[in-house]
């Protein structure tokens, strides 16, 4: 075979040959500074290359994500000036918001957020520790937030980019939310194969008193030179989203400095990032003896690297991608706007055309002979109502009031029946929007059985999205905590909010631990609401115990105090030392409530309330003491 003899590289085959840095990227330093002229330019041309190819596919669905903007945001031009511009219908927000807080309450619902299981005896403890550390970063960060924006962006968009880096500063996870335009994928491979894709870019803007401000990129210190943009014009089609129609805050990048005269100061210009995370083959940089590298190198104004280093993540970008409909087989996932837009539209347009049929009828044709009735009267309308008449003419001769015949009267059915098939796609009934039924007629069971069927439809993408979004983010999380922290900490741990395995290690409510106890191979299951929950932490599984022991007599060989406690915690009570008994409490011995209730409770009856006692002695059914 001819192949057999080709030379495994050639000249062509190397993008940038980096092999006389190897030593300072091995070392996970930034070598932008090291670069010569010729490499900066080839990396920068290999970065615009990659954003060329991305932004050609994925600016095919700008417009349609603009629309789903509006339509989301109930959005009216800031310069509509008739009344049936501002006419639009927002049940479509409505239903969006019902999905959002479905998913939220399935994937953060839990406390704390996200619990992982220890699925052996090793990575029990540090399973605990993990989740509880996870859940004050959450905290601290606004996590929340960032989840319930990407979930949005699924919905919306059907793409939500989302970055999770470590933050050296303040030592916790960052999770970055990105605009789809500003996010530039790989387009040569499927949805949710992500492990695939050879570059993923991320472009923003920012002054260069925020870039400074970062402490990301020394190179910026070092040459002030780098601190004044130097391009002029912004070729790259990719950057064209800043200047994106009814984007809130986007600006147009090529707009110049603000400045007013007589002044000591002028603006700063925007400066164009751009984040390229690439995974080279070893000879595409001219280190063949590597298979494969994993770089991160950053752009400035399309005219200079200020960053250039090995992935610090390993061999992954720490981006995960949510998408609300899974479809391994597209290159992008639908969202529900997707499938509500047209509706919406529909819906938007009847609702105008009713407007206009409305405003037509109160403004009816009026046919006016000039010979028979004087117009002035007709159209300036005197203090009296007077109008004229020529000699001869009876009133209403010369005058023909057209009346206008309400052809929209349907419509307001028409726009029920479009509401009733956007819940009907996206599984967000009224009931679970908590309004009243369209009909009004529907009983209790039915409601709640409809609502049933529609959590299962959504239950589902929960699920979906859980295992191909959230467990990934959460294993990205935890894996920074495993690698980046370098001290002993402590968790504030309340009262009973611990199981058996820890107690040995809290101390005046503090668990102290070395972070050594987080590293390794740790064997976990992140558990989220979409998964059931696991039997030691079902409620319903301690009673079940509870209640098998005391019918077969096994409550007399094991600690049932112990299995009670669990059950409760498992309830949701996690400070459970509270209402413990002291020390003191127990010197003091029992009130006589306390004994009498106890005696009732050894004979096996109820203790009957004070009044209830009262008239069982009135019918002599019960004696008091001593008679």
């Amino acid at each position: 075979m001819r192949y057999k003899n080709v030379p495994t590289t050639s000249e062509n085959d190397i993008v940038v040959d980096l092999s006389e840095h190897s030593k300072a990227l091995m070392s996970y330093e930034d070598i932008s500074d090291m670069l010569t002229e010729d490499q900066e330019t080839k990396l920068i041309d290999y970065v615009r290359a990659c954003m060329k190819m991305s932004h050609e596919r994925i600016s095919r669905r700008y417009d349609h994500w603009r629309d789903a903007d509006r339509a989301h945001d109930v959005w009216v031009p800031a310069d509509a000036t008739k009344f049936r511009e501002k006419v639009v219908v927002a049940d479509t927000r409505a239903i969006a918001d019902t999905v959002l807080t479905y998913l939220m309450a399935a994937l953060t619902g839990r406390n704390p957020m996200f619990q992982l299981e220890g699925l052996n005896r090793k990575s029990r403890k540090s399973s605990i520790i993990l989740e509880r550390l996870l859940h004050q970063h959450m905290r601290r960060t606004a996590g929340e937030a960032r989840l319930a924006q990407m979930l949005l962006d699924s919905i919306r968009y059907g793409f939500a980019p989302t970055k999770c880096v470590w933050n050296p500063a303040t030592k916790t996870n960052d999770i970055v939310n990105f605009d789809p335009r500003r996010c530039f994928p790989d387009p040569r491979v499927n949805w949710g194969d992500w492990d695939r894709m050879q570059f993923l870019v991320f472009t923003d803007h920012m002054s260069t008193s925020a870039l400074l401000g970062t402490g990301l990129y020394p190179k910026l210190s070092k040459y002030p030179g780098l601190r004044k943009r130097e391009v002029k014009q912004h070729a790259w089609d990719a950057h064209g989203w800043f200047k994106e129609e009814g984007r809130g805050l986007s600006i147009n990048p090529e707009d110049p400095r603000g400045q007013e005269n007589g002044y000591h100061f002028t603006l700063e210009e925007s400066r164009l990032i751009d984040e390229a995370w690439i995974r080279f083959n070893g000879y595409e940089i001219g280190m063949p003896q590597l298979e494969q590298v994993w770089m991160l190198v950053t752009v400035l104004d399309e005219g200079a690297v200020i960053n250039c280093r090995l992935n610090p993540y390993g061999r992954q970008f720490p981006v995960v991608i949510g998408g609300l409909y899974h479809d391994s087989h597209k290159t992008y996932a639908q969202s529900l706007y997707d499938l509500m837009l047209p509706l919406h539209e529909i819906s938007t347009w009847l609702l105008r055309s009713r407007v206009d049929n409305v405003q037509a009828a109160l403004n009816n044709l009026i046919f006016v002979d000039p010979t028979s009735v004087s117009v002035p009267d007709l159209i300036d309308r005197n203090p009296w109502g007077l109008v004229r008449t020529l000699p001869g003419t009876k009133p209403g001769d010369g005058v023909f009031i057209a009346e206008i015949p309400d052809v929209t009267r349907g419509h307001w059915n028409d726009i029920q029946a479009m509401s009733e098939l956007k819940q009907r796609v996206s599984a967000a009934s009224d009931a679970q929007q908590g309004m009243p039924t369209a009909d009004g007629i529907r009983t209790a069971t039915e409601i709640q059985r409809l609502t049933q069927l529609g959590s299962q439809r959504l239950g589902v993408i929960a699920r979906i999205m859980s295992s191909t979004t959230v467990r990934p983010l959460v294993r990205m999380m935890v894996g920074n905590l495993q690698d980046a922290l370098e001290y002993e900490g402590s968790l504030r741990i309340m009262g009973g909010d611990s199981p058996g395995e820890l107690s040995d290690m809290i101390k005046d409510d503090y668990l102290d631990f070395d972070v050594s106890m987080l590293q390794g191979d740790i064997d976990y299951l992140v558990v989220d609401g979409t998964l059931p929950l696991e039997p030691t932490r079902s409620a319903e599984t301690w009673m079940n115990m509870l209640q098998v022991m005391n019918q077969t007599g096994l409550n007399m060989e094991y600690k049932v105090g112990k299995i009670a406690e669990e059950a409760i915690r498992s309830m949701g009570v996690a400070d459970l030392d509270q209402f413990k008994i002291t020390e003191t409490e127990q010197q003091q011995g029992m009130t006589p409530s306390q004994q009498m209730s106890m005696m009732e409770r050894m004979r096996g009856a109820n203790v009957m309330p004070q009044d209830q006692l009262e008239r069982e002695v009135q019918k002599g059914n019960l004696k008091r003491m001593g008679q």
